[in-house]
């Protein structure tokens, strides 16, 4: 830690849950270094103590795919041993952002609601950063996103549109596993929002919100084959 963080001090190591809750509270630190599966009680049930989470956390061994994607969707960082290198100092370096911006304790709020969604992923929550800082949605509330540059444009329900600081690929890969899926180099579409396919040389899908958007040629032979799975029909 010395070596690649000298500007990180440890001040304390626990060996339970109960221990590193009475530290946090005699030692007051900004950031913990937080094992999901500690003995006794998890980290899971280590955050729950807490009426306001106001300490950046790092996890550590999250390696339940369902754990790292709530991890993920709460834009907070996880570490797999071996720990390596640059995957420290890049954790670190997203952790002493989220310090500076005083978000903790909402990451931390959406990571625990997330955990309560284990068969519901589309009532998990995201974290979108944007240029002024990130603000927390429900999955089921977009309806498409839109490449924008590096950015993102995020259309919600209701004619919300929010521009993410994140690219779409980043999006299409973030959101694989909760019905979302690439139809066009521009378009990434939640399938809980679609409400007709118009035949076409690529076709149209056609979304919740009236819009009608363009589906490549060679995105349609996939589009349709999970459009099938997904509708079951």
């Amino acid at each position: 830690m010395e070596l690649h963080c000298p500007d990180v001090e440890v001040v304390a190591e626990c060996e339970d849950a109960d221990d590193a809750a009475q530290k946090v509270a005699l030692l007051n630190p900004e950031l913990v270094f937080l094992d999901v599966a500690m003995p006794g009680k998890n980290g899971i049930e280590f955050l729950k103590q807490f009426s306001k989470i106001d300490f950046e956390v790092i996890f550590v061994t999250a390696h339940d795919k369902y754990v790292l994607q709530a991890i993920r969707f709460a834009a907070v960082d996880y570490l797999s041993k071996p720990v390596e290198e640059q995957q420290l100092m890049t954790a670190v370096a997203n952790a002493r952002k989220r310090i500076v911006a005083r978000s903790a304790n909402q990451h931390m709020e959406t990571f625990l609601h997330n955990m309560q969604q284990k068969n519901h992923q589309q009532e998990m929550q995201l974290c979108v950063p944007s240029v002024r800082g990130f603000q927390v949605i429900k999955i089921n509330e977009i309806v498409y996103c839109e490449a924008n540059n590096t950015y993102t444009n995020i259309y919600l329900q209701h004619g919300v549109k929010l521009t993410a600081s994140r690219s779409l690929l980043d999006y299409e890969t973030l959101l694989a596993d909760s019905s979302f899926i690439r139809i066009h180099k521009s378009y990434l579409i939640n399938m809980g929002h679609l409400k007709e396919y118009q035949k076409g040389e690529g076709g149209v899908a056609v979304m919740s919100n009236g819009k009608h958007l363009d589906v490549s040629r060679r995105k349609k032979e996939p589009f349709i084959i999970y459009m099938k799975q997904y509708f079951k029909y």
